[in-house]
């Protein structure tokens, strides 16, 4: 058995390193969590529906995936349905459906001229 370490230290060598083997978060993450605006409606441009859309999205992603996309009022029609079906979302439904996707379109729409990269979403 010689040249051999046992399991049993192997095993243990992480929890006797303590920090040193795992650190609680790197600086980068933790000085890109400070640089985050804070997750509130008001990170999103005023409109009428603006709370609704909120608090319905924030429920499964951060407002930072809403504020990167760019969509027609169709495409942001469709993903509400998407959402429901692949991942689970309530589906919205008749005024409050209207209103979101209103609201989606008109502060965030479809950019013209230059060529986005897809939304990692929406399925072609």
């Amino acid at each position: 058995m010689r040249g051999r370490i046992p399991l049993g230290a192997l095993l243990g060598l992480p929890l006797a390193l303590g920090p040193l083997a795992w650190p609680e978060r790197p600086a980068r993450a933790q000085a890109d969590t400070a640089a985050q605006p804070a997750e509130t409606p008001e990170v999103l441009p005023p409109g009428e529906a603006r709370e609704d859309v909120f608090y319905a999205c924030t429920a499964c992603h951060s407002t930072a995936v809403i504020r990167r996309s760019r969509l027609s009022r169709q495409q942001w029609d469709d993903l509400m349905d998407w959402m429901a079906e692949k991942h689970g979302m309530n589906p919205l439904e008749g005024e409050q459906r209207r209103q979101i996707v209103d609201y989606l379109a008109t502060a965030f729409p479809a950019s013209s001229g230059r060529r986005r990269a897809g939304n990692p979403f929406l399925t072609d």
